[in-house]
């Protein structure tokens, strides 16, 4: 979720009628420097039925009601790519996510990205014979 270091509130209240509604979502774009008429495009996904999938870019503002459902917990995958000269900060070390990968490592901008974890899928020299079969 991208609300900016200002945010108020949770995702859930963001897109919630009882509490403005859209109003959260426009003061907080509006908080961010975006001009709400100009920069900002709303995509109601009302029409979304349960076990449905949303598909958005990471940057994406997004949010949903809670899930209703006593057995059945929501899920969600995550794709990122990232090109291949992306290196770890010296914050890498605060992210739970990121430290495993720079705590034992002097200066993680120096490290490369361990090819487990972060395959490369593609490369503009990557001739497309060596792509993977199409499944």
């Amino acid at each position: 979720h991208l609300w900016g270091e200002g945010r108020c509130g949770t995702a859930n209240q963001f897109f919630d009628n009882r509490n403005g509604g859209l109003s959260l979502v426009q003061s907080a774009a509006e908080r961010q420097g975006l001009d709400v008429e100009r920069d900002l495009n709303i995509v109601s996904m009302a029409g979304l039925q349960a076990g449905g999938i949303s598909i958005h870019h990471g940057r994406t503002w997004h949010g949903s009601g809670p899930n209703t459902s006593r057995t059945r917990p929501r899920r969600g995958l995550g794709l990122h790519f990232v090109p291949t000269n992306v290196h770890f900060t010296a914050e890498a070390i605060k992210s739970r996510l990121w430290r495993p990968y720079v705590e034992h490592v002097e200066d993680p901008s120096q490290m490369e990205l361990p090819i487990q974890d972060f395959p490369i899928i593609w490369q503009p020299t990557m001739p497309t014979k060596d792509l993977a079969e199409p499944i």
